[in-house]
């Protein structure tokens, strides 16, 4: 480590666009994340369903090693 902070893994997101009607956000293991009107897609919405996933993988991947604090173990 650098002393900067933790070091967190990359992790790419792409949008499947194969529907002309909807947009499919995708990790790059190809798992579904969100899907979007092609129409009413934002540039902002797209980045924030792919940042509360990324978050959701982050504290289950933290579970699964142990490295939650005990007040996150027992839920306080």
């Amino acid at each position: 480590m650098n002393g900067k902070g933790p070091l967190l893994l990359k992790f790419d997101y792409h949008l499947d666009d194969s529907d002309p009607d909807v947009f499919l956000l995708r990790r790059q293991d190809g798992a579904f994340v969100a899907a979007f009107s092609a129409r009413g897609a934002t540039r902002e919405g797209i980045v924030e369903a792919a940042r509360e996933d990324y978050l959701g993988l982050l504290r289950e991947h933290v579970g699964l090693l142990g490295l939650a604090s005990r007040r996150e173990k027992v839920g306080a």
